[in-house]
């Protein structure tokens, strides 16, 4: 089994096995009710029974999800096979523990669960319900088995590639939105990246620009690198405008041209998902050594581009010095992941470090606050 052995063990100490389901039963409740499970029946049926090992297995969908693009496979078949093994009175715990999460955090915030419960310890009502909304969100995250994903704690302003067996293969500190301007909680998919991005100024962004460049517009544009550009994509002399119109009505677009002065830095990773949002590189890159890394528009800025692309490229495409390589004027180029990689946004105000502290972060959106 995946679990260590000693977490099982423990659990079959205190909830012994007997051969009757009834007593099952009661071991299988009581091990949900630890990790935030609870029991869906009075008593167990086949159809209730697959409901409840669905929960253990795959958990519900966070709270605050928005846009799912990412198509969802769970294993119903050795879920049936699950709940027939159980109301047969076999050995269902080594089944349950192969379709469980196999994420190291999942295991020891599991585990750490356990011996809350043998301790006879209560702890912080708060405290012992992030842990249960944490394990379930990796529970949900067990409903995407594939080879790569991007998850992206938004309460810890950090990003893990994570591999088909659970294991980090990548982790980078990240900057997340503000909270006036929070990064939405979603799952979707990269395509692709982009070397050398432009940066068109949304136009949630545009009313904060328009004022400064209406003061002098050539300097301002100069100053910030910007192009203006018609609804056909034709860039327009900056002085047949009309600086005037509010950003609500300005009709054309401000594009900021490439280069290691750009706002997206050198690197962009698209996302399918009905936001502005995105990974990408920064021109900021001193704001990874702060505490509060919440301070972007919405999108995530990424420490490590570069190898964070190269690993979901498969091959070694940018080397060590290609953040520091500033051409000028140069187009951007997009190039085509071999398959889309799901990157999925989280908001769990506690979570497990690198290296396996359990950690409580600021609720920094008050999103916590409002499910309690």
């Amino acid at each position: 089994m995946r679990r260590s052995l000693a977490v099982f063990l423990l659990l079959l100490t205190v909830f012994p096995a007997v051969a009757q389901t009834p007593g099952d039963w009661v071991r299988l409740r009581q091990y949900a009710h630890s990790i935030g499970v609870d029991s869906l029946c009075a008593q167990p049926d086949a159809a209730c029974l697959t409901r409840y090992f669905t929960q253990l297995v795959y958990g519900r969908t966070p709270r605050r999800m928005g846009y799912q693009g990412v198509a969802e496979q769970l294993d119903t078949v050795r879920l049936h096979r699950l709940t027939r093994l159980f109301l047969a009175g076999g050995d269902w715990c080594p089944l349950l523990d192969s379709l469980e999460p196999h994420d190291r955090r999942y295991r020891q915030l599991t585990a750490y669960c356990l011996r809350c419960l043998i301790d006879d310890y209560l702890g912080d009502s708060l405290t012992i319900g992030q842990v249960h909304e944490t394990l379930n969100t990796y529970r949900w995250l067990n409903r995407f088995p594939v080879a790569q994903r991007v998850v992206v704690n938004i309460p810890s302003a950090t990003l893990r590639l994570i591999d088909g067996r659970g294991d980090t293969q990548f982790s980078s500190r990240v900057v997340v939105g503000k909270p006036s301007t929070p990064t939405p909680v979603f799952a979707a998919y990269i395509p692709s990246l982009v070397m050398y991005p432009y940066w068109t100024i949304p136009r949630s962004i545009l009313a904060e620009y328009l004022p400064k460049i209406r003061k002098n517009p050539t300097a301002a544009l100069n100053q910030f690198g910007l192009q203006v550009l018609d609804n056909k994509g034709q860039l327009l002399d900056p002085s047949r405008v009309d600086w005037t119109v509010s950003a609500s009505a300005f009709p054309y677009r401000l594009r900021q041209s490439t280069g290691c002065d750009n706002a997206l830095g050198l690197l962009k990773f698209s996302i399918n998902s009905p936001y502005d949002v995105y990974l990408h590189d920064t021109n900021v890159r001193r704001a990874f050594s702060l505490e509060n890394r919440f301070l972007s528009h919405g999108c995530i800025r990424v420490e490590r581009p570069a190898d964070l692309a190269n690993r979901l490229l498969g091959r070694a495409q940018f080397s060590a010095d290609y953040l520091t390589r500033c051409p000028i004027n140069a187009s951007p180029k997009t190039i085509v992941l071999p398959r889309p990689i799901p990157v999925i946004t989280t908001y769990n105000v506690l979570d497990l470090d690198d290296d396996g502290a359990i950690r409580v972060y600021p609720d920094r959106y008050g999103w916590w606050r409002l499910v309690l």
